[in-house]
């Protein structure tokens, strides 16, 4: 009969991925799930991703505006 599992190196693949937001450190996490090909083990990595902070569109709306605008 079986008697377990040999020793082995884990052969992972990337299981699932979730992307969330945390609201004490106030940036956005991604979450990996890893899973063994042999054993079904699963690891977690955390990862801290930064955000920047987005682009002023005033240029563009005064361009618009200049080109756009009330003509007479």
């Amino acid at each position: 009969m079986a008697q377990g599992l040999k020793p082995h190196h884990h052969q992972e693949f990337e299981y699932r991925t979730e992307q969330y937001f945390d609201k004490k450190r106030s940036c956005l996490v991604k979450k990996i799930q890893y899973m063994c090909m042999i054993c079904g083990r699963i690891r977690y990595e955390k990862y801290d991703c930064y955000v920047p902070p987005p682009k002023s569109k005033t240029k563009a709306l005064e361009r618009n505006k200049r080109k756009y605008g009330n003509r007479d």
